[in-house]
């Protein structure tokens, strides 16, 4: 199912949860209007929990179908009520970078990383999403997670992408990708878009020709 709308009056639905093929992770503070959008576009089990008491789930979060990673500003609180409600691999990373989703983009083939994770950093972000990981850039900047919107049968990136870095991607997550836009023009396409491979969900602001080149590289037409 393709929708287009807005989660509590905000265009960038991807920053309020996160699509996997095996379920949907959102904060617990949704409204039933956006619940009831997720639920008819995805129709999967939902985790819902807030992150450092933030509803932007998308944003401080990264999930594959294997696992999420939070985090380290996850309270205890959180950190039980996700384990309670997942079938995955759930764990948080002691690193001074938190906003996740931002800086790391992932589908269930490959993670694409802010190239200031080390070493050890990167070797949990594989270990908890369950794929390989491998750092670099979108448009010559390190927030690839805010720069790509990615599933398991396309990615959009950055206009500005650099043709290495698409290549780069497209060996990494096992998919096609391409440039576009959001939102009327917003280059930062995961917050614009909430998608996996059977539903996608675009910001209200999102133009009829974005929603039709989204539907055409995430495979829905």
């Amino acid at each position: 199912m393709i929708a287009r709308t807005d989660f509590e009056g905000d265009s960038n639905v991807g920053a309020y949860g996160i699509a996997t093929d095996r379920f949907v992770f959102t904060s617990s503070n949704m409204s039933e209007k956006a619940l009831d959008s997720i639920e008819k576009a995805f129709n999967l089990p939902l985790i819902q929990s807030t992150i450092a008491t933030l509803d932007v789930i998308g944003l401080v979060s990264v999930a594959t179908s294997n696992g999420i990673l939070i985090p380290y500003t996850t309270t205890d609180d959180e950190l039980a009520q996700i384990k309670a409600a997942s079938e995955v691999n759930v764990c948080w990373i002691d690193n001074k970078m938190t906003a996740l989703g931002n800086i790391i983009i992932a589908n269930d083939n490959g993670a694409l990383c802010h190239p200031d994770f080390d070493f050890k950093a990167r070797q949990q972000i594989a270990d908890t999403l369950g794929v390989e990981v491998v750092s670099g850039s979108i448009a010559k900047l390190p927030i690839v997670g805010a720069n790509t919107v990615a599933t398991t049968k396309g990615a959009i990136v950055h206009p500005l992408a650099t043709a290495g870095e698409i290549e780069l991607l497209t060996q990494l997550l096992k998919v096609d990708v391409e440039v576009g836009t959001v939102n009327r023009g917003s280059p930062y396409t995961s917050l614009g878009i909430l998608a996996n491979v059977d539903g996608m969900i675009a910001g209200t602001d999102t133009t009829g020709v974005e929603l039709a080149h989204a539907s055409q590289v995430l495979g829905f037409v």
